[in-house]
């Protein structure tokens, strides 16, 4: 299993034990690895490279590098071949095949549009060598299949992450993410197609993993998730103040630009969707309704609109506005036909909006929309495009420069370029950072560096200069909250800070406990009736 964000690491914990130990060595980890056939090492991925290391110890072994393999940005799964030979491993567009020993990764699948991940080795017993896989499109993700000897690609149907046990089923999620539950699908592996209908084995269960023996491992997690509350800190890190009311799965809070209402990702409908906190009354509403799963929101100068990011659904991921008030259709400003565009930022004058999206060749770059005098968007313009991978940007108030996070170095720092011709680089960072934001006055920046926050002053005045980072506190919730966003904001003033807390209600309420790795022996037993 893996730790949490943003300095992640692997872990390991025996079947029938309390304690967990964790893997030296494995910091920065990502959540998808593989075990290899022996079950001796782990297949991982963690910042720009893809390594594996043993369970017993030892430094990690670095098999090749992310970046030249369609981008670090793009790792979407990987899989250990049976013969312990070869490893596979999926980047966006491109499934890739490298050596379990490392050396040059040789592309397996290349696709046009969509995105490719989660890809799984299937066992020969007699039937050609293949492996089973996700793919995502407009309409949902599906399973696809490829014959590795025959170079055949095609279509089991509708589905996502599957894994084969060895009764003769892919287990797999659903194909619509806002959904939830495992099923399983009669499966041949001699002709590498479905002999039957796929039945339910688990309604919240997600992310599963078969062994050998038939034992199932999967999360059990109702989509409400953990109950959060929004709650105020000072510079110290001390609770000021409780606000808003609590909701499911709350994560990413925005200050509205009067300080009045605070947007926040939650689950509380049963998926994803941006709802507004009053500050005043102390009431929340709900803005965005669907079945995609829509994150990330800022807001516009007025507060009168709210950009967010729109995915899981059957028209892909997007880029959206929404009115604060409820009225009208959500607009799609951008739909890249890569799998990714996110974290959008609005410039204080309108003008601009600033994102990052997924790229084959490059991994995650920032681009921009800049709005004509009628309000309408014109073309998508690349900001910065490197080998790297760029991310989560952040206009200062005055509109003059972006701060972001890269990877160049090895590992994520903070920098800032002028904005937007790109001129000039001031690192500032010094010791690893994720989730810039700026004081409203644009004479402090603050990020996340592994759970603490941290505080620089800035002055541009006579070029741009920066102060020495200051630890301000330490809490838990300050780490990436997957899509919700970031995960805190600032006042004005610079002297409160909005954080998401565990929400301290009854700690017996069974849909408030946190989520569960479940283990399933022998899983078919129960549905060995059924089936038949």
């Amino acid at each position: 299993m893996v730790g949490s964000p943003p300095e992640s690491s692997l872990w390991l914990r025996a079947i029938g034990t309390e304690t967990a130990r964790e893997i030296p060595g494995t910091e920065g980890a990502r959540s998808q690895l593989a075990w290899s056939p022996d079950s001796q090492s782990i297949v991982f991925a963690a910042r720009t490279e893809i390594k594996r290391v043993g369970i017993d110890g030892g430094d990690p072994i670095t098999l090749g590098d992310l970046r030249g393999a369609g981008g670090s940005s793009g790792f979407r799964g990987v899989s250990w071949s049976p013969d312990g030979e070869r490893i596979v491993f999926s980047s966006s567009l491109r499934l890739w095949e490298i050596p379990a020993r490392g050396g040059e990764s040789q592309v397996l699948v290349d696709l046009d549009s969509g995105s490719v991940r989660q890809p799984h080795f299937l066992p020969t017993n007699g039937g050609p060598e293949a492996l089973v896989y996700q793919m995502d499109a407009v309409g949902g993700a599906e399973i696809w299949v490829l014959n590795l000897e025959t170079g055949e690609r095609s279509a089991v149907g509708p589905g996502s992450a599957p894994v084969y046990s060895q009764e003769g089923y892919l287990i797999h999620g659903p194909n619509v993410a806002s959904e939830g539950g495992l099923s399983a699908l009669p499966f041949a592996l001699a002709s590498l197609e479905p002999t039957g209908e796929a039945f339910p084995i688990a309604e919240d269960g997600r992310v599963a993993s078969v062994a050998g023996d038939s034992t199932l491992a999967f999360l059990d997690r109702n989509m409400a998730g953990v109950e959060g509350t929004l709650v105020w800190r000072n510079r110290a890190g001390e609770l000021l103040a409780t606000i808003g009311q609590p909701q499911p799965g709350m994560s990413g809070p925005a200050l509205s630009p009067d300080g009045e209402r605070i947007a926040v990702t939650s689950s509380e409908s049963g998926s994803l969707d941006i709802w507004i906190h009053d500050l005043i009354r102390s009431a929340k509403t709900r803005l965005t309704f669907g079945g995609e799963l829509e994150g990330q929101p800022t807001w516009s100068p007025l507060g009168q609109e709210i950009a967010y990011q729109s995915f899981g659904g059957p028209e892909g991921t997007s880029l959206r506005t929404k009115t604060t008030d409820g009225t009208g259709e959500a607009v799609v400003l951008i739909q890249p036909e890569g799998p990714l565009a996110a974290y959008p930022d609005w410039s204080r004058d309108g003008r601009y909006l600033v994102y990052y999206e997924s790229n084959l060749e490059t991994g995650r770059d920032i681009r921009y929309l800049e709005f004509g005098p009628d309000g309408e968007a014109g073309a998508s313009v690349t900001f910065l495009n490197t080998p790297a991978d760029e991310r989560t940007p952040k206009l200062s108030p005055d509109g003059r420069f972006l701060v972001y996070v890269s990877d160049e170095s090895g590992s994520y720092e903070i920098y800032v370029r002028q904005f937007p011709d790109g001129v000039g680089k001031w690192q500032v960072s010094v010791n690893g950072g994720q989730l810039p934001r700026w004081r409203s006055d644009g004479g402090e920046l603050y990020y996340v560096e592994g759970t603490t926050l941290m505080a620089v002053s800035v002055s541009s005045e006579q070029g741009f200069t920066l102060g020495q980072p200051q630890a301000l506190f330490e809490a838990t919730e300050l780490t990436s909250q997957l899509a919700g966003g970031l995960p805190y904001d600032v006042s004005a003033d610079g002297q409160r800070f909005v954080t998401v807390a565990p929400f301290q209600g009854d700690q017996d309420d069974e849909e408030a406990a946190p989520p569960t790795i479940r283990v399933v022996q022998n899983w078919y037993e129960e549905f060995r009736e059924r089936e038949q």
